[in-house]
């Protein structure tokens, strides 16, 4: 069961109410963060710095992290700031991330998962089915269907790397249905949506571009953000009751 907006914060768990765009701000010890659900997507954000544009207006700089829930986990980072572990290290270069604990190289995303494990309580990951294993003789047919999801319509003219996603179509819907009401190539087109639109930095410039994809689910036969929200939902954690919610302590559990 997964568990949308439910995270721990020094022993509390924060569970936001379940309704699209409200904004939770939590303080720790030396930072802010704020989360935010749009009834599809979760945004945390912590600001890391500021700076100033042409004009001299001061703009915050961020970390923002996007996740569906399912199958992306998205980081945006100012070029400045160096990430680590599994984020890479935002160097711009895309041949160097999946450096393991270690510091050594893989090109194997199980090794590399695995060496970022915290505590002894996971269990021991098992390496993924093969993409021919799992598809079989319908390989083909997937492939194809998911190609014409990313090359119609809005989709098609996002300019990010669309074959990761393209692959991960495949798997997920050979391998079948795992959220109810929300077919496997909808919710993978929806992660690629989302890095379209959220923006992604221009190698060696600091412009940030976005992609207009908004209404991509009627061009390809998806459903849309508001038939999406319900089935979200279900797979979160449990809401506040009506006393808690009445008392206003609704964002926090012990």
């Amino acid at each position: 069961k997964k568990q949308w907006y439910q995270r721990r914060v020094r022993g509390q768990k924060v569970v936001p109410k379940n309704r699209p765009n409200e904004e939770i701000t939590i303080t720790g010890r030396s930072s802010e963060f704020v989360l935010k659900f749009d009834g599809a997507t979760l945004m945390m954000y912590v600001v890391v710095g500021t700076t100033q544009d042409a004009n001299g207006n001061e703009l915050e700089e961020r970390v923002v992290l996007y996740w569906d829930g399912y199958v992306s986990l998205t980081i945006q980072t100012p070029m400045s700031t160096r990430t680590c572990g599994m984020c890479g290290n935002n160097d711009g270069k895309a041949s160097n991330d999946m450096r393991t604990r270690r510091e050594g190289m893989t090109t194997d995303p199980f090794v590399f998962g695995e060496s970022w494990k915290i505590g002894r309580r996971c269990e021991v990951g098992v390496p993924a089915e093969s993409v021919g294993d799992v598809c079989g003789e319908r390989y083909s047919s997937v492939r194809q269907e998911c190609e014409d999801i990313f090359s119609s319509g809005k989709l098609a003219q996002c300019g990010v790397d669309k074959e990761p996603f393209v692959a991960g179509c495949v798997y997920d819907e050979c391998k079948g249905q795992f959220v109810p009401d929300l077919p496997p190539k909808c919710v993978v087109a929806k992660a690629y949506a989302t890095v379209c639109e959220k923006g992604s930095w221009e190698r060696g410039d600091d412009l940030l571009v976005f992609w207009d994809v908004e209404g991509w689910e009627g061009e390809v036969g998806c459903p849309t953000e508001g038939e999406r929200f319900q089935p979200t939902l279900d797979t979160g954690c449990p809401q506040p009751t009506l006393e808690e919610e009445l008392r206003g302590d609704y964002k926090w559990r012990i």
